[in-house]
């Protein structure tokens, strides 16, 4: 939890002295805010979901409203126009707010994980708007990366000193500041990329969450019900440790960045990215849930040591 209370505290202190109006920091503060104070009493109480969903719907509904910041366009999606939401873009809206909210926060299992999966989104989302001349906007990402690498310095045990955790304070915190960004970058006036793209920049925590609750579902269980069938979980479970599985997914979720960013620099059209993204995504469903037969399968073909 104090690893979340530091990164809210640096980031409100340099947005309120450097942020310009037309970013609306107070807002994003306010709301950013309130979801800190529900990590911060979910780590300490283990709040109800019922009440976690409700605090953070108001916070979606915070964002639309007072901000008119809203999901109205998907994009070119399926090559026949402009996809428009109209009426359905806000329940849409506020179901990305609890989706990207709860992706981060279920990706808090190992150390750094949660910090360097938003590290990826943040460094992705700031390198299209300052590509795209609009520093301004780049203004939150950047803050949030220079907030970030100081507790992953201190949780990763880089610098000697005691050790911080981020708690659910801080994986809310950056679930929301991700989905802030994703709009805002996707939506605004002055967009920066594609929505398809976010698809990409998000794809390890998006896929991660909505894969396990399929199986949650499938299996009777509540989708919220926790659980050790996380991919980090899993990838301890093959064998490896704690640093050597925060490489590894780190390095799929930078992949899977790059191929948005090549995307969008190439233009590839909408639906190719899409048919893509869901490719990947059914294939890596299918490998979670076979992965122990394929294990298994290969160490009766692998020669034993004698």
């Amino acid at each position: 939890m104090i690893g979340g209370l530091s990164v809210f505290s640096g980031l409100a202190v340099a947005l309120a002295i450097f942020a310009p109006e037309a970013l609306s920091p107070a807002y994003y503060l306010a709301l950013a805010g309130s979801i800190v104070i529900l990590g911060a009493f979910d780590d300490y109480l283990d709040l109800s979901v019922k009440l976690r969903l409700a605090i953070q719907l108001a916070v979606g509904l915070g964002m639309v409203y007072a901000l008119d910041l809203h999901l109205a366009s998907l994009g070119n999606l399926f090559g026949l126009g402009e996809v428009t939401l109209g009426v359905l873009g806000i329940p849409i809206t506020l179901i990305a707010v609890i989706a990207a909210i709860n992706a981060f926060n279920m990706t808090d299992g190992i150390d750094g994980l949660a910090g360097m999966l938003s590290l990826v989104s943040f460094v992705s989302i700031a390198g299209f708007m300052l590509l795209w001349g609009q520093p301004e906007q780049a203004l939150l990402p950047m803050t949030l990366i220079c907030a970030l690498l100081p507790y992953l310095a201190f949780n990763l045990h880089l610098v000697p000193g005691k050790k911080i955790f981020m708690g659910d304070a801080g994986s809310m915190l950056i679930g929301l500041s991700v989905i802030w960004l994703l709009i805002i970058g996707t939506q605004s006036e002055t967009a920066s990329f594609r929505p398809v793209t976010a698809l990409w920049l998000i794809a390890i925590p998006l896929m991660d969450m909505v894969a396990i609750m399929l199986r949650r579902i499938l299996k009777g269980q509540s989708p919220f019900q926790a659980d050790r069938e996380h991919l980090h979980h899993i990838s301890l479970r093959l064998g490896l440790d704690s640093r050597e599985s925060l490489t590894l997914i780190t390095a799929l979720a930078c992949i899977f960045a790059c191929i948005g960013v090549i995307g969008e620099y190439l233009m590839i059209p909408d639906i190719v990215m899409l048919l893509l993204f869901v490719l990947v995504f059914a294939g890596y469903i299918l490998l979670l849930q076979n992965i122990w037969r394929i294990l298994s399968h290969l160490r009766r073909r692998l020669p034993r040591r004698r």
